[in-house]
């Protein structure tokens, strides 16, 4: 009894160490924004990247919310062989844009080049300008001329892909592009590849150079078409953002390309919300005439954590296809950076998201409800109020006893502070856990308790997400 007693103790001086360590992490929510509108963020802070596709998409540059993002990509500029470019399409957004995005502090850079043009390839203008010092030098010349005429920032090369043949003049290009912008005090970007290894990555990914890594200030990782099943998964953000460590690139540098389409219906995130509302928080669609697998909300805020935790930042790959209302994916962002502002790194690496039938379940510490934390026996603990309430039930608690009783759908759970067994309709079930009082709130294992009432639960230890729901829990891209 005295061994018990005092194993007790330390697992509940333990949970009031870690959960006390969270109470500045979610309480930013009123606090100053860093600087005004109108100036840059901060070069170090975490990036919030948007390609904008102007020649694709017809929605008003006034609907994209520049306020939210550090930086607008521009798509595309298309190159010619001899160095010259393709006039813009639309030249006044692009004007539009910059004025909107320099207002409110984000900066705004020019993607060079794509995958194609018209229909047809890139690769192979980029093999043909880039082989000759002469196109390269116009090229340059032009590029510079541009990004002086429309007051951009810099510039992004996405050139899909050099291959072995012709990285070599990839890089000249590279240095020669990041000798002239720096001149300017513009910045050179890259769009590179994701990979399905920490360490083998694709053969293109390979083939990139360490000048030229060097030269870029940050690459965009474009962690996405990988096929169509796995379009973009979870773990493949993770491979991509290790392996891009693992090539020595620094974090602050590395941004985790998401994307806001579906393959391979290629409906767009909006669109699909549009169809059905529950479609925004899911990863799969069963739409006609082509099925949809892509990133719904809740794996985009998991990409989002992953990335604050080992990454620079975050691109969105269209943020023209974004929403504008709650499900919107830049707003969920911006909401998770004000959130963990004030958080130390090993904070963010500790905070636990709980998504509670397919939505997020918030434990503001403001509000006094406590936070979710992991105990010693490495299970998850929430606070016992407001998670069961939201599921509907009753609960109630017997200081005397110091027993938690809650009621719902007829089911009838008890958990006793020290025990490690739950009573449900007044059978005991073991468990490899007790329930604990930190801060003078009470809180309950997770799992446990929700399976109890029926619930599943899903457990995606890379972000440290629980996902909560009516069993069968539909499967979440990992």
């Amino acid at each position: 009894m005295g061994m018990k007693f005092k194993k007790n103790m330390i697992y509940i001086i333990t949970a009031i160490l870690i959960a006390s360590s969270f109470s500045s992490v979610f309480a930013a929510e009123s606090a100053p924004a860093e600087e005004s509108r109108g100036q840059y963020k901060q070069p170090d802070a975490f990036k919030v990247v948007g390609y904008y596709s102007g020649s694709l998409f017809d929605e008003p540059v006034s609907s994209l919310q520049t306020d939210k993002l550090t930086h607008v990509v521009y798509a595309f500029l298309i190159p010619k062989a001899d160095g010259s470019l393709v006039p813009l399409e639309k030249p006044n957004q692009l004007r539009e844009l910059t004025t909107q995005a320099h207002r409110d502090g984000a900066k705004v850079f020019i993607a060079l080049g794509g995958w194609s043009y018209q229909g047809t390839p890139l690769v192979s203008v980029f093999e043909t300008l880039a082989a000759s010092e002469t196109s390269r030098a116009e090229l340059v010349k032009n590029i510079c001329a541009f990004l002086q005429e429309y007051e951009l920032d810099g510039l992004e090369l996405d050139w899909e892909h050099p291959n072995q043949t012709s990285i070599g003049n990839y890089e000249k290009l590279v240095v020669e592009l990041k000798e002239a912008l720096n001149k300017e005090g513009k910045e050179l970007t890259a769009a590179l590849n994701g990979a399905w290894s920490t360490t083998a990555g694709p053969e293109v990914s390979k083939l990139m150079t360490d000048t030229c890594l060097n030269s870029f200030n940050f690459i965009n990782v474009m962690a996405y078409d990988m096929n169509n099943g796995e379009h973009s998964p979870l773990w493949f953000a993770n491979t991509s953002i290790d392996y891009w460590l693992n090539r020595g690139v620094p974090k602050e540098k590395i941004i985790l390309g998401m994307p806001l389409y579906a393959r391979p219906s290629w409906k767009q995130y909006r669109h699909l919300a549009a169809e059905n509302p529950d479609y925004a928080y899911q990863d799969y669609a069963a739409t006609t005439p082509l099925e949809s697998y892509y990133n719904g909300l809740n794996t985009l805020r998991e990409k989002t954590y992953i990335a604050m935790k080992k990454a620079g930042g975050v691109m969105l790959f269209d943020v023209n296809e974004d929403l504008t209302d709650e499900r919107s994916v830049v707003s969920m962002i911006d909401d998770l950076i004000t959130r963990t502002q004030n958080a130390s790194l090993d904070e963010v690496k500790r905070h636990i998201t709980v998504i509670l039938n397919q939505r997020e379940l918030v434990f503001n510490p403001v509000e006094g409800y406590g936070v979710p934390f992991i105990d010693a026996n490495s299970r998850t603990m929430l606070p016992m109020r407001k998670p069961l309430e939201s599921i509907g039930a009753e609960v109630t608690y017997n200081a005397a006893t110091k027993t938690v009783t809650a009621l719902n759908g007829g089911i009838t759970v008890q958990a006793t502070i020290g025990e490690n067994s739950l009573l449900v309709d007044g059978q005991a079930i073991p468990m490899d856990t007790t329930a604990v009082i930190v801060d003078g709130r009470t809180y309950i294992p997770l799992r446990a308790v929700f399976t109890a009432f029926g619930y599943d639960i899903q457990w995606h230890s890379v972000s440290n997400t629980a996902y909560i729901g009516k069993a069968p829990l539909p499967a979440v891209s990992q």
